[in-house]
């Protein structure tokens, strides 16, 4: 999962958590670049997670455990398709956007 404060939306803190046991107990993580108003699973085997918030976005390959920032502009949500490679992303005043996943 990720968050963090809205209004801060540069502030880097322990924003995300993971969970091995079906979400009954979450350990905090760091790496997230700032606030984070959105996480999707990437299809495939990879394990790889992306992050992304109105400042920016994060990339994990390792089920959001470690995380790394992307460049680019920021969105407030994501999809990504059903057989992985591609999402979309929308942010503030009507921005869509398409994102090339590897």
């Amino acid at each position: 999962m990720v968050g963090g404060d809205y209004q801060k939306e540069s502030e880097v803190s322990d924003n995300a958590a993971v969970t091995a046991d079906g979400g009954a107990t979450w350990t905090l993580v760091r790496g997230l670049s700032g606030f984070r108003s959105v996480v999707a699973w990437v299809p495939g085997p990879t394990g790889s997670v992306i992050a992304i918030g109105p400042s920016g976005a994060d990339w994990s390959t390792d089920e959001g455990r470690t995380w790394s920032a992307l460049g680019g502009d920021g969105f407030d949500t994501v999809s990504i398709a059903a057989a992985g490679g591609a999402a979309w992303a929308a942010g503030s005043r009507g921005r869509i956007s398409k994102l090339t996943l590897p």
